[in-house]
């Protein structure tokens, strides 16, 4: 099933129905965005905020939650490892 699916998706997804072709602007339109590019805003005039130092990540609760969850299924998988029935080479 999944070859078939697989085999019948790849044409299907490679042929284009209708080719399209790019996008022409008008001069007057370009000229309207140029415009406007060029006046300064109240926002580019007004001084950049420095940026607040962020704490690391495993400072914050998140962090500390993740961390936490990583280390109990460590544990646990060691654990699980060590008390396994099953003894031999191929475990």
């Amino acid at each position: 099933m999944t070859a078939l699916l697989t085999l019948a998706a790849a044409p299907a997804m490679a042929a284009s129905p209708n080719p399209t072709t790019p996008v022409s602007f008008s001069s007057s339109a370009i000229a309207k965005i140029v415009a406007k590019a060029d006046t300064p805003t109240a926002a580019a005039k007004a001084a950049p905020k420095q940026a607040t130092p962020s704490k690391g990540f495993l400072k914050t609760r998140t962090g500390l939650l993740v961390l936490a969850v990583m280390v109990v299924g460590t544990g646990y998988a060691v654990y699980s490892a060590k008390e396994d029935r099953i003894r031999g080479i191929n475990r």
